[in-house]
Protein backbone atom coordinates (compact mmCIF):
# COMPACT_ATOMS: atom_id res chain seq x y z
CA UNK A 1 0.00 0.00 0.00
CA UNK A 2 1.03 3.57 -0.61
CA UNK A 3 0.03 6.89 0.89
CA UNK A 4 -0.13 10.04 -1.24
CA UNK A 5 -0.72 13.70 -0.44
CA UNK A 6 -2.32 16.58 -2.30
CA UNK A 7 -0.01 19.45 -1.37
CA UNK A 8 -2.39 21.97 -2.94
CA UNK A 9 -4.89 21.08 -0.19
CA UNK A 10 -2.54 20.52 2.78
CA UNK A 11 -2.62 23.35 5.32
CA UNK A 12 0.15 22.03 7.55
CA UNK A 13 -1.77 21.05 10.69
CA UNK A 14 0.71 18.15 11.13
CA UNK A 15 -1.87 15.79 12.62
CA UNK A 16 -0.53 13.07 10.35
CA UNK A 17 2.97 13.53 11.78
CA UNK A 18 1.63 13.50 15.32
CA UNK A 19 -0.24 10.25 14.69
CA UNK A 20 2.35 8.44 12.56
CA UNK A 21 5.82 10.00 12.67
CA UNK A 22 7.27 6.83 11.12
CA UNK A 23 5.72 7.84 7.78
CA UNK A 24 4.94 11.58 7.92
CA UNK A 25 6.92 14.71 8.70
CA UNK A 26 6.49 18.44 8.05
CA UNK A 27 8.51 20.57 5.65
CA UNK A 28 10.32 23.25 7.66
CA UNK A 29 9.92 25.90 4.95
CA UNK A 30 6.47 25.27 3.47
CA UNK A 31 4.94 23.78 6.61
CA UNK A 32 3.26 21.05 4.57
CA UNK A 33 3.31 17.28 4.86
CA UNK A 34 6.31 15.29 3.71
CA UNK A 35 5.73 11.60 3.19
CA UNK A 36 8.99 10.00 4.28
CA UNK A 37 7.87 6.46 3.42
CA UNK A 38 5.10 6.47 0.78
CA UNK A 39 5.11 2.67 0.62
CA UNK A 40 4.62 1.83 4.26
CA UNK A 41 4.89 -1.63 5.83
CA UNK A 42 1.75 -3.57 6.82
CA UNK A 43 2.44 -3.12 10.54
CA UNK A 44 1.92 0.66 10.14
CA UNK A 45 -1.33 0.41 8.20
CA UNK A 46 -3.59 1.19 11.18
CA UNK A 47 -1.54 4.27 12.12
CA UNK A 48 -1.43 5.53 8.53
CA UNK A 49 -5.19 5.04 8.13
CA UNK A 50 -5.77 6.96 11.37
CA UNK A 51 -3.56 9.80 10.11
CA UNK A 52 -5.41 9.88 6.76
CA UNK A 53 -8.80 10.01 8.50
CA UNK A 54 -7.63 12.81 10.80
CA UNK A 55 -6.42 15.18 8.09
CA UNK A 56 -8.75 18.21 8.38
CA UNK A 57 -8.50 19.00 4.66
CA UNK A 58 -8.58 15.43 3.38
CA UNK A 59 -5.18 15.95 1.72
CA UNK A 60 -4.07 12.35 2.27
CA UNK A 61 -5.24 9.12 0.71
CA UNK A 62 -4.16 5.51 0.53
CA UNK A 63 -3.64 3.93 -2.87
CA UNK A 64 -3.30 0.23 -3.44
CA UNK A 65 -0.35 -0.90 -5.51
CA UNK A 66 2.80 0.91 -6.52
CA UNK A 67 1.31 3.91 -8.35
CA UNK A 68 -0.96 6.60 -6.93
Amino acid sequence: MRVVANLNVCQGHARCEDLCPEVFSTDAVEGKVVIEHPEFPPELEDKVRLAVRNCPEGALRIAKGGKA
